[in-house]
């Protein structure tokens, strides 16, 4: 009889809040191996301490899917892989393969690869009347002799992540501006470079409407669970900018967006794991997909969803990717509140020197290497620093967050008022947000 394997619990680039899930797995008393392209974290609050991680097998590039696979099949040789956890697009068809050969719950290889192409989703929507937004490629659009849109449209890339190389554009000549600046710009961000360079089209779309915020939920078995809404502030500079994230979020059409998240789930197949639906919401009309994240929200979103409900939220994490059904009685309590904060740097800022959070603040993380040269703008790719804050209601989360951006020290001063850091709140987080 052969010696049973190892039971071990994989995740895939571990970075970020992954490391909760990796002590949680770790905790378990399971093996904890990591698949990396990049060196695991030593420094800030998401450093991995000594002794969580057994494993790290290196990956050259999530792009060349052969070799990942083939790391991937190693990796059952040797291991009962009970379960698995990414938040980086780029490694979730090679998690969704490697849950399939265990055998564990996932809404399979060929529905992740689908869902991971932001235009082939609009599409599959159009065609099931989910969507009224028109759209097409870059390469497409292109070609056009005039602008066949009756408005503005939204240009980004068909696989992307982080809002990275995000555009507005309303006209050809926008349009033309939009495909020069992406192929000047360089995103700093290796893994997000190379993930959007692997697909390497964009998908234009058009805009629509309403107020942009995130649906968050866990899936299993088919059935959706949404554990709340998360509303974001935006730069008053430019609303495309995205410079925090308050969970939860009170919205009067709730159960409208709520219902028709179920049906994004349904109609494009998902039936396992976390996600994270950006949706538009007009004050009246149809709700409308921006983007499908088969994956936990990004940022501290983790941290903060944990804060509001007063529960370590790598348990159900956890627990989804080991296949089980999470426990979600804390869904009944009444939540605090919680943001994780985005700061961008003073306007024509050349370089980080140094950075200090203030009392009151958790999680507080610098994004950006200190000394490497900053672009002087105030877009996606800029941000230097973020931070939690929690309170018990939401006007009080609201101005603790704006001392937050006030006082937090930017190469030795306070960031103060400068315009990069004026925000524009969610706009029915308080019965009377304005921009700030």
């Amino acid at each position: 009889m052969q010696p049973a394997k190892p039971q071990a619990f994989v995740l895939l680039e571990l970075l970020n809040h992954m490391v909760l899930i990796a002590r949680e797995a770790k905790r378990r008393g399971l093996r904890v191996i990591a698949l990396n392209n990049g060196p695991l974290l030593t420094e800030g609050p998401f450093a991995v301490p000594d002794g969580v991680v057994d494993e790290v097998v290196p990956v050259a590039s999530w792009s060349a899917a052969g070799e990942v696979d083939d790391l991937v099949d190693d990796l059952l040789t040797r291991y009962e892989v009970t379960g698995t956890y990414a938040a980086f697009e780029g490694a979730l068809r090679p998690e969704a393969r490697l849950r399939e050969l265990a055998g564990l719950p996932t809404s399979g290889v060929a529905t992740v690869t689908r869902v991971l192409d932001k235009a082939l989703v609009r599409s599959d929507l159009y065609a099931a009347g989910l969507t009224a937004l028109r759209s097409t490629t870059l390469t497409e659009a292109l070609t056009w002799q005039q602008w066949r849109f009756e408005g503005p449209a939204v240009l980004k890339p068909a696989n992307g992540t982080g809002s990275a190389l995000c555009f507005t554009v309303g006209s050809l000549a926008e349009l033309r501006a939009a495909a020069g600046e992406i192929a000047a710009v360089t995103v700093g961000n290796t893994l997000m470079a190379e993930y959007i360079r692997a697909h390497g089209e964009f998908v234009l779309e058009e805009r629509a409407a309403g107020e942009l915020l995130s649906v968050e939920s866990l899936v299993h078995g088919g059935e959706v669970h949404v554990v709340g809404l998360t509303g974001r502030y935006v730069c008053a500079l430019d609303p495309v900018v995205e410079l925090g994230v308050c969970f939860p979020y009170r919205h009067p059409r709730h159960e409208e967006i709520v219902a028709r998240a179920v049906e994004f789930h349904r109609s494009l197949g998902i039936t396992h794991g976390p996600t994270h639906l950006e949706v538009m919401v007009p004050d009246e009309g149809p709700v409308e997909l921006i983007d499908f994240n088969l994956r936990t929200a990004g940022v501290a979103m983790a941290v903060c969803i944990g804060n509001a409900f007063g529960v370590e939220y790598a348990v159900p994490l956890t627990d989804l990717a080991c296949g089980r059904r999470p426990d979600l009685a804390f869904l009944g309590r009444t939540p605090r509140h919680s943001a994780d904060l985005l700061l961008l740097p003073p306007p024509g800022a050349t370089v980080m020197t140094d950075l200090a959070f203030p009392a009151g603040t958790e999680y507080g993380r610098a994004t950006k290497p200190f000394g490497q040269p900053l672009s002087g703008r105030a877009d996606q790719l800029d941000v230097v620093a973020m931070a939690v804050v929690t309170a018990d209601t939401a006007e009080e989360l609201h101005q603790r967050a704006l001392e937050v951006r006030r006082t937090t020290v930017f190469n030795g001063r306070p960031l103060g008022d400068h315009p990069n850091n004026r925000v524009v709140s969610p706009r029915h987080y308080l019965f009377t947000a304005t921009p700030a």
